[in-house]
This record gives C-alpha cells, sequence and structure tokens, in this order.
C-alpha cells in the first residue's frame, strides 16, 4: 500500500488515482489518514436474487386484465 498526502494528490490527481488500480493507495492529512483510493470490484450478484426474466417464463399468462381479478375479489368482502 502506498501512502500520499492530500497535496500530492492534488498535484498528480491522475497518476494515482491509475495508480489505485492494482494497489490501494492511502491519503493523508497531516499525517492522519482520511481516506483511501483502492481498484473498483464490480459487485457479484447473489444467488438469491431472482432473475426477473427468468420467472417470467414461467408466470401464468392471461389476456385478462388483473384489475378485474382484483375488482371481483374486493366485491366478495
Amino acid at each position: 500500500m502506498k501512502t500520499i498526502s492530500i497535496k500530492q494528490l492534488h498535484a498528480r490527481t491522475g497518476h494515482w488515482v491509475r495508480a489505485a488500480r492494482t494497489t490501494p493507495v492511502i491519503v493523508t492529512d497531516r499525517g492522519e489518514k482520511i481516506a483511501t483510493l483502492q481498484p473498483h470490484v464490480e459487485p457479484t450478484r447473489p444467488a438469491a436474487v431472482i432473475d426477473w426474466a427468468a420467472r417470467k417464463k414461467w408466470m401464468p399468462v392471461s389476456s385478462t386484465d388483473s384489475t378485474v381479478f382484483i375488482s371481483e375479489d374486493r366485491d366478495g368482502r
């Protein structure tokens, strides 16, 4: 890990951002750690998340508007 000051970051921002692709860069303010630049990692999709596009394949299909079913259900109350 590389440690730099705010002044160094300000002077060469692009350099340090590109350097952070491979290793984290710690930014300090008067010797105090205040931030970390680190490589971006795409989040992985949890297995529990429903694939809505795939779900549509097994969803029942009806030509009737769903509001008809809802209204009929409410009329029985």
